[in-house]
């Protein structure tokens, strides 16, 4: 270089980045240099191999270390070139980086997965029928005693037990049976039959034949046949505000029953309600209208009149279960008991 030239300003560079391509531009540079000078020495060095191989036999020992060399020096030769490190900032990547163990503390626990309920099932409350259908029948064998209710009949004779058994066994003719014959309190009849070939069930299917052999003995005149009923329970119900025909008038238990029929088209009532009774309160002045209970004798009728109330003189009444209540609440008036 001549004095008089002046050297070249040496460039300025503003930024890191630049300084660093610039200086992997100039180690690029001694490295190629580098690699034509090995290239060089390699070469004569694998003429001196080949000539190596061809007087292989004359050194035996020393063939394997020269063969391991030759392969490392082409391993050499076959290197990647070298490549500056890119110093461009990384680009953001769309994928969110693991939470930290302080944000893990930090976050509110996630909800507990809930099962949905299914919705449960209305409950009924269980119907007066369905209580009687579930409840099973208290009386195993059918009844043996069947009462003829005398209340409307007024009989003017009292013949001996013996004598109407004799007579109703006769009538029957041996297919049925009566053993014994005997009074209630009220004054009616009580008939036994001969158990288990006879029953009341089977005695008041022939109820025609019973009344016309007993009613010449009692002196009864009259052939309208009185209820007969097997003495089961009864089925009890309440009929509320029951109008009167007249103001503190009570119908007579035949009457009344013969408006249930009429009202209700219940044919057959006068088999079918066993007593009736009239439940009056104390020290009350005469009423027009009045609570009656009526027993049925099935089971049917008293869930026919629970369901759909009753027609009595021209009036639809109220129908409840019967409760007995104590003496000083009420007292009853009329029945057959």
């Amino acid at each position: 270089m001549d004095a008089d030239q002046t050297p070249a300003p040496i460039p300025v560079f503003t930024s890191e980045i630049d300084e660093a391509r610039e200086t992997a531009i100039m180690a690029g540079a001694m490295a190629g240099l580098m690699l034509g000078e090995l290239r060089k020495n390699v070469s004569a060095l694998l003429k001196t191999a080949q000539c190596i191989r061809r007087n292989a036999d004359a050194w035996p020992r020393n063939i394997t270390f020269v063969l391991s060399a030759v392969d490392e020096i082409r391993d050499l030769m076959l290197c990647r070139q070298y490549h500056a490190p890119d110093l461009r900032p990384a680009a953001v990547s769309d994928t969110p980086s693991p939470p930290t163990f302080a944000e893990v503390v930090k976050a509110p626990p996630e909800p507990a997965e809930t099962r949905p309920q299914q919705p449960s099932k209305p409950r009924h409350q269980p119907t007066a029928a369905r209580r009687d259908a579930a409840k099973p029948s208290r009386r195993a064998l059918p009844s043996t005693r069947l009462i003829v209710d005398l209340s409307g009949c007024h009989p003017t004779k009292k013949p001996h037990p013996a004598s109407l058994c004799n007579a109703l066994n006769d009538a029957l003719g041996g297919r049925l049976a009566v053993s014994a014959v005997s009074t209630t309190r009220s004054g009616n009849l009580i008939l036994h039959a001969s158990a288990p070939a006879c029953s009341a069930q089977a005695l008041a299917a022939h109820r025609s034949l019973v009344w016309s052999t007993i009613s010449p003995p009692l002196g009864i005149t009259d052939p309208a046949e009185p209820p007969m009923y097997p003495a089961d329970p009864w089925h009890k119900v309440v009929f509320h505000r029951v109008p009167l025909m007249q103001p503190g008038a009570l119908p007579s238990d035949r009457d009344f029953i013969r408006e249930v029929a009429k009202r209700n088209q219940l044919p057959g009532t006068q088999y079918r309600i066993g007593n009736v009774r009239f439940l009056l309160e104390r020290d009350k002045a005469p009423r027009e209208e009045v609570t009656v209970r009526v027993d049925f004798i099935e089971q049917e009728d008293a869930r026919r009149f629970l369901r759909d109330g009753i027609f009595l003189f021209g009036s639809h009444c109220r129908a409840t279960r019967y409760k007995p209540r104590s003496s000083n609440g009420r007292q009853t008036s009329g029945g057959h008991g």
